[in-house]
């Protein structure tokens, strides 16, 4: 919470505008790099003795966290962000245009900065990779 009170300050002593995004669903774009099995679910029907293999991270699984947010760091590494040294959900896009900060909250954002064509980059290449609801 201090990170996200930091950046709402900066943005408005320097009179940024502020964008909220959600990611619906965001542990289902979890990878999951071993092998995760669980017990059928109730009303699926499978022979005695057989589990689902999962293929992606489901809510309440205990990997879930992590596998999405290594994929969020992903796809935002590969848009130009680094992540700050200070909070890794904070991910810092500096360019000759300006400054673009990104900060990740669970399944929330906040996006701000003085480069509006590179925020809408952003939001273009978030919303390509997620289900992103403003």
């Amino acid at each position: 919470m201090t990170t996200v009170r930091a950046l709402i300050a900066v943005a408005a002593i320097r009179s940024w505008t502020i964008s909220q995004l959600d990611v619906k669903n965001a542990f289902l774009h979890g990878d999951l790099h071993k092998e995760v099995y669980m017990q059928p679910p109730p009303g699926v029907t499978v022979p005695d003795g057989y589990v689902c293999c999962l293929r992606r991270a489901l809510y309440g699984l205990k990997q879930a966290p992590r596998a999405w947010f290594e994929r969020f760091a992903l796809v935002v590494k590969a848009a130009g962000f680094t992540p700050s040294d200070h909070d890794p959900a904070l991910f810092v896009h500096v360019s000759k245009h300006g400054r673009t900060l990104l900060l990740l909250y669970v399944d929330d954002m906040l996006i701000t900065g003085d480069d509006n064509e590179y925020i809408a980059f952003v939001k273009a290449r978030l919303s390509e990779q997620f289900m992103i609801v403003p």
